[in-house]
């Protein structure tokens, strides 16, 4: 199921998760039914906490723009954002900015609605601050004052994601980039994905205790999400001497755009291939991929139909910032251009093989040091 597209912003394609949809058609029926006069407030909520993710996530896509870093699209989950760029920070300073700014801007946000609610004498329910209150209590201060449900989404937002220090969360990522001064960048990766294991499993036994689906749903996110982010490192780290050039396919198949979708079938299938290039005329290629090929696909329509354009790379390409370009835009396959013209091409395929290989080559060096 594809994410709804919302639009563009700057350049960045905006999307909305199709399980963001979900939880809220769930939650906003479950009230209707149950407690029907907290169906608008409710759904008042969650436009907010909509509004206040984005704003997040525009904000770190806003300063990966200004330290050079090309955004692609932002797409919007029901625990958070993410902004998905073209590469990945490779500067300790950088990757600070860029996390710490969307916490920043709810804490912005915060501190706004206190001031203007002070200064301009607002509805706003002060009492919660300075007398016991109720569960239900509370529930009534967020429904009915709009101020303070934008307070309290903006506040838990901003906290969660900058005080818990978990990857892949804002806080794991300014505590990594601030390790990362002076251990070097693997080695904070590996000290923040052991403190997300035990925040991980701290939050799991926290959520089922509590009963709390959600908190469990986070711990799993935290969890697997640390664990990718370490091994997307650690293979950077890994092949990033590695020259492409070794790695070449130098005879990929190219087929041509015009031709029937049936025939690339076809060709790919008496090849024993996955994917090949397609040339689009004017040295531009683009991927064709059997994977992404939909059910049901129309076999007579022109192979460029289900064919997306790839960017190409230099050959003198560093390989760890060829496997960002894989990570980042989801090619199997990428061509590779050598002044000016096409030498080949590089697959993922290729890059996880020397990445296992590297791996191998480091576990055996270590065993021999040991005897």
């Amino acid at each position: 199921m594809r994410s709804l597209a919302l639009g563009k912003i700057l350049g960045i394609k905006i999307e909305l998760h199709w399980s963001f949809l979900l939880v809220i058609f769930f939650i906003l029926i479950s009230v209707a039914v149950v407690k029907p006069q907290a169906f608008i407030p409710t759904t008042m909520v969650f436009f907010f906490l909509f509004l206040s993710v984005f704003l997040h996530e525009l904000t770190h896509s806003v300063v990966s723009l200004t330290r050079g870093i090309k955004v692609l699209k932002i797409v919007l989950l029901p625990i958070g954002g993410v902004a998905l760029t073209d590469e990945l920070p490779d500067k300790p300073k950088d990757e600070f900015l860029i996390s710490i700014s969307g916490p920043l801007f709810n804490f912005l946000v915060v501190f706004l609605v206190l001031t203007s609610a002070s200064l301009a004498s607002l509805p706003f329910p002060w009492h919660i601050f300075t007398e016991s209150f109720s569960v239900s209590e509370f529930e009534n201060a967020i429904y009915t004052y709009p101020l303070f449900a934008i307070f309290y989404v903006n506040l838990i937002l901003g906290a969660f994601n900058l005080f818990l220090p978990a990857l892949p969360l804002d806080g794991g990522r300014v505590l990594r980039s601030l390790l990362s001064m002076k251990l070097g960048y693997l080695k904070a990766t590996k000290l923040v994905t052991m403190l997300s294991g035990f925040v991980s499993v701290l939050l799991f036994f926290v959520g089922v205790f509590a009963g709390s689906l959600l908190l469990v749903v986070i711990a799993a996110f935290i969890f697997f999400g640390a664990k990718e982010e370490e091994r997307i490192i650690e293979a950077k780290e890994m092949i990033k001497h590695i020259r492409i050039e070794d790695l070449l396919d130098k005879k990929p198949i190219i087929l041509e755009a015009s031709i029937p979708l049936a025939l690339a079938v076809e060709e790919l299938l008496s090849e024993n291939r996955l994917a090949c290039l397609v040339d689009l005329g004017n040295n531009r290629y683009a991927i064709f991929d059997l994977n992404e090929l939909p059910e049901g696909a129309d076999l007579r329509v022109p192979l460029a139909r289900y064919a997306r354009y790839a960017e190409p790379i230099d050959v003198h390409t560093a390989a760890d910032k060829v496997l960002e370009r894989f990570l980042t835009r989801g090619y199997s396959l990428i061509p590779v251009f050598a002044s000016g013209q096409l030498v080949g091409a590089i697959s993922l395929e290729a890059l996880e093989n020397a990445y296992r290989l590297a791996k191998i080559k480091r576990m055996l060096q270590s065993s021999f040091r040991q005897r």
